[in-house]
């Protein structure tokens, strides 16, 4: 061991009592719950017991309680060592101990309630003649602590066991449901779904949802009474704004009294195919005189939209998000004139531009299917015409080509033809002296 500022060996002065010879090395003997072992541990060997072999973990982890001070911690196999005592002329291997049988047994993973949270800590040990346990806090929901985890005394009627996994198909609008947030798990209610596997939930008293989950965050509420589990009664919280489904006729939207704020879109007629009468929420609550204009444009007829502008929730505060929203309707419809008053002889670039416009509107709900469709096709018959225009231009350049070569051909055609025409004054020439001589 060394020093605090690690500059040399600790030295201390000691009874002789205390002084053993250095132990044999591990024999890499098996380690289970109940072994007695050493642990290394803040810079030395310290004795203490398994109390959960945790077969899940690659490696394999062990979680070693300690004594004193009262403490549990979390080891790999090389980090142990099997516990050994002196007897003055050997080494003497311990029994293993039993260990106890309770649900709040050392090492048992337990959550503590904190509030309106459940938060994840481990069972260290039970505070003798008192019904109160000491406790360490774990780093996350997976049940890890470290050596800086908080270790505190914990009234036992706010401890309960690690609730067990509950599957759940999907959550509806109002089910109390809890939520995971770093190492805690929030009692909240859904407010809102916003597509599949993707829920707007409130916390608290409050009825404005505050925050989107997945599906993988969440999990149905228990209760634990008298050692049992119980699955807690499906009760139904008071919807927070008015909602439109998916499923309605145009126009129509669900009412409730309680509420001030209406939350709605651009209606639309969908076909009963859908499998669940889904709702969607919006993160904003529509006060805008502006949405019933955009109700009765024609646009907005021959297209119909219910866009839920999800990603707004994470991109944009919540005092720019009915303006933003409002912004992509108006964008929407100016796209759609744009595309309508399209000529076949737009550029690429042009659809191109359109096409990215209407993807980017399309992650907040709306439908492009039509207009997408129609870029589509405009884009396979600008492809269609440029492969025209290069298959052209390719005619025309062997065209080009063979004309090139006819031109020099018919030229050497004409100097063989001058030739032959020299040739021949020349032979009248030699015939003409031959007769004269």
């Amino acid at each position: 061991m060394l020093k605090e500022d690690r500059s040399s060996p600790l030295t201390e002065t000691v009874d002789h009592s205390l002084i053993r010879p250095v132990p044999p090395e591990d024999d890499g003997a098996v380690l289970g719950e109940g072994s007695v072992v050493d642990a290394y541990y803040k810079d030395g060997w310290w004795s203490g017991l398994v109390v959960k072999r945790k077969e899940e973990d690659d490696p394999i982890t062990y979680l070693v309680s300690f004594d004193s001070p009262p403490d549990i911690n979390q080891f790999e196999r090389k980090q142990l060592r099997a516990h050994l005592d002196w007897t003055g002329s050997k080494w003497v291997r311990p029994e293993n101990k039993e260990l106890g049988k309770s649900v709040f047994s050392s090492g048992t993973m337990v959550e503590l309630r904190w509030s309106f949270t459940w938060r994840p800590a481990i069972i260290i040990k039970k505070v003798e003649n008192e019904e109160r346990f000491i406790v360490k806090y774990c780093d996350d929901t997976s049940f890890r602590c470290s050596e800086t985890s908080r270790i505190s005394v914990i009234d036992s009627r706010k401890v309960r066991p690690r609730q067990p996994l509950c599957a759940v198909k999907e959550y509806e609008l109002l089910d109390h449901v809890e939520v995971v947030c770093g190492s805690v798990w929030s009692e909240g209610v859904v407010r809102g779904i916003l597509f599949k596997g993707r829920y707007m939930v409130s916390f608290g008293k409050t009825r404005v949802a505050s925050v989107q989950v997945s599906y993988s965050h969440l999990r149905p509420p228990m209760e634990w009474e008298d050692g049992i589990w119980h699955k807690r009664s499906k009760s139904k919280s008071k919807i927070f704004g008015k909602c439109y489904t998916r499923k309605r006729k145009r126009g129509q939207v669900q009412q409730n009294s309680d509420l001030n704020d209406t939350v709605r879109t651009p209606t639309s007629n969908v076909e009963d195919t859908q499998a669940k009468d889904t709702m969607i929420v919006l993160s904003f609550a529509n006060k805008s005189p502006l949405w019933k204009i955009y109700e009765t444009m024609e646009v907005f007829k021959t297209i119909p939209q219910s866009p839920h502008f999800s990603p707004l929730i994470e991109s944009t505060s919540e005092d720019f998000r009915e303006g933003s929203a409002l912004g992509m309707m108006a964008s929407f419809s100016i796209l759609l004139e744009k595309l309508k008053d399209l000529e076949t002889d737009v550029s690429v670039s042009q659809l191109d531009s359109l096409k990215e416009s209407f993807t980017k509107l399309e992650k907040h709900g709306f439908d492009v299917t039509r207009p997408l469709s129609r870029i589509n096709k405009l884009l396979t018959l600008k492809d269609r015409q440029l492969r025209i225009l290069e298959e052209r231009r390719g005619l025309d350049k062997e065209r080009m080509v063979e004309s090139s070569k006819r031109r020099k051909a018919e030229g050497k055609i004409a100097e063989v033809k001058l030739k032959i025409l020299d040739l021949q004054r020349q032979e009248a020439a030699l015939m003409e002296k031959k007769e004269a001589a």
